[in-house]
């Protein structure tokens, strides 16, 4: 895919976000609530998930869910996962005190501990963070947006025309 596909993608969907008649607390709940069920380890049905949620709350904004989900794709979440994993080890310092008679047992309970609780703190650190950046942006884009209409429904000075 050229970048420049990917660039007009974005505009689209920033255009399809931002023309919906939805308010700013909205947008930015459905692009938190997606990037939570994003981050969060559900392969393959997370987007169905977020949107399943949406259905009980109609102020969702359905378009921001799909958004969110397209950023938060499987190339930028590897990284997160092994972060995720990196974290949930520095808070999860003490090994357990369980232990199971196969070896690979063991091993899952102890990695998989760590992942979830890392994960868990980087998902809703990240939903958190989402919502605030896309609730300031899209205030600022409307502002902007109403000032040009303003701007725009003025009549033209008498300097100008000379």
């Amino acid at each position: 895919m050229k970048i420049s596909n990917l660039r007009s993608k974005l505009i689209e969907y920033r255009e399809g976000v931002l023309k919906t008649n939805s308010s700013p607390e909205s947008i930015a709940m459905g692009f938190s609530l997606a990037t939570l069920i994003a981050i969060l380890p559900t392969p393959g049905f997370g987007i169905f998930l977020a949107l399943f949620i949406a259905l009980f709350f109609k102020k969702i904004n359905k378009i921001a869910i799909v958004a969110s989900f397209a950023i938060w794709n499987p190339l930028v979440l590897a990284p997160i996962y092994w972060l995720s994993y990196l974290l949930g080890d520095a808070l999860f310092r003490p090994d357990p005190s369980m232990h199971f008679d196969l070896a690979i047992f063991n091993h899952l309970y102890h990695y998989s501990g760590r992942f979830i609780l890392g994960n868990a703190t980087l998902a809703i650190c990240f939903a958190i963070t989402g919502y605030l950046l896309i609730y300031y942006l899209i205030l600022h884009y409307m502002r902007k947006r109403s000032l040009q209409r303003v701007v725009n429904a003025l009549p033209p000075s008498k300097d100008a025309s000379a």
